[in-house]
């Protein structure tokens, strides 16, 4: 489920700011002079989708830039009311209306939810998209005006309907079916699947096209800056506004989990919307993770298990994750960080 705006005064959102400096930095003759090089333009619209503020800067010397930037936003409302967990038009409410039912659904819908699956088993749970009534019992739904600490009774007898085991595949018939209770929340994984779908997008109108797409800080680069720059990235201090650290993307994708993004205060204690699914509390001892992958749908969803794992041992994460081919930052509590060696291999040009 994806937060309405409008709560930002206890809300905020999972942020990455990007500093496209080069392009869009405060230096006015300095963008000038950047946007025109080469004869290429960028085109930038923003909008609203997927709960969040949507960045599209793109460049093309075949189509208008604005067609395509206008394409990809409208592709990633449709994602939003597809995917949604409360939206009447969305297929996973259907889903979820309908427990113990073997439900039939398209292809895409289809792949999507066998794609949370394989990252949960990847993950051993700690990526689990079956969280959703335990957000519900925090308050993290809808427009969170019920956030509350429930009690360990509740808590208890929630963690019964959490496991990603509890969502059956019928590859034959492409049916889904949620037991026990479960719910499905696609909401760890959408963003960055709208995300490649936006690449996808711009490249079916120009193979050549360039730039990058940004939702709610996390990013998918539609080719590198004038078509061979690398685009500049700040990663966000988790408690401050400032950045702490740059990276240099040509291609792939970037995206941040982090306890600053939905949270609310409660007798001192921060509780924030990122469950262990396993005790059905905050994760504690981390602030932020931040995934580089090749595509946003696996930096989406592995900064979330990144999260929940590095609470439990961080080591296992920097050292692990490489190898599923994403390569992680870790803010811990205190703000000590903590990467693996292959993250800082994007620290440089």
């Amino acid at each position: 489920m994806w937060p309405s705006d409008s709560n930002n005064h206890r809300v905020t959102r999972r942020n990455v700011i990007i500093f496209s400096i080069l392009l869009f930095g405060t230096l006015g003759t300095f963008l000038t002079f950047l946007l025109l090089r080469g004869g290429e333009q960028y085109y930038e619209l923003r909008g609203f989708a997927l709960g969040t503020s949507i960045r599209i800067v793109v460049s093309s010397r075949k189509i208008n830039p604005k067609t395509i930037a206008e394409a990809i936003l409208e592709d990633m409302k449709r994602i939003t009311h597809k995917f949604s967990t409360i939206d009447e038009r969305s297929v996973v409410k259907r889903i979820n209306d309908h427990p113990g039912e073997w439900v039939e659904v398209d292809e895409e819908t289809y792949s999507l939810i066998k794609a949370a699956y394989a990252f949960a088993e990847l993950t051993e749970g700690a990526f689990d998209p079956t969280v959703e009534k335990l957000l519900e019992i925090w308050g993290f739904t809808g427009n969170y005006e019920d956030l509350r600490v429930p009690s360990s009774d509740e808590i208890e007898k929630t963690l019964k309907s959490v496991g990603y085991r509890n969502i059956l595949l019928d590859n034959e018939h492409m049916r889904v079916m949620v037991k026990n209770g479960s719910k499905i929340d696609l909401g760890g994984i959408a963003k960055g699947y709208a995300l490649d779908r936006a690449r996808q997008i711009a490249l079916s109108f120009d193979e050549n096209a360039t730039g990058f797409v940004e939702a709610g800080g996390d990013i998918r680069i539609i080719g590198p800056k004038f078509g061979k720059y690398p685009w500049v990235i700040g990663v966000k201090n988790p408690r401050g506004d400032d950045v702490i650290d740059y990276i240099y993307l040509r291609s792939g994708a970037v995206a941040t989990s982090g306890d600053y993004e939905r949270y609310f205060i409660k007798d001192g204690v921060r509780y924030h919307h990122i469950m262990d699914p396993s005790t059905g509390y905050p994760v504690r001892g981390v602030w932020s993770v931040t995934i580089i992958a090749e595509d946003a749908t696996t930096a989406d969803a592995l900064s979330t298990a990144g999260f929940v794992m590095a609470g439990r041992d961080w080591r296992k994460v920097v050292l692990d994750f490489p190898r599923m081919g994403a390569h992680p930052l870790i803010v811990l509590e205190g703000g000590k960080i903590e990467k693996s060696e292959t993250f800082k291999l994007f620290e440089r040009e």
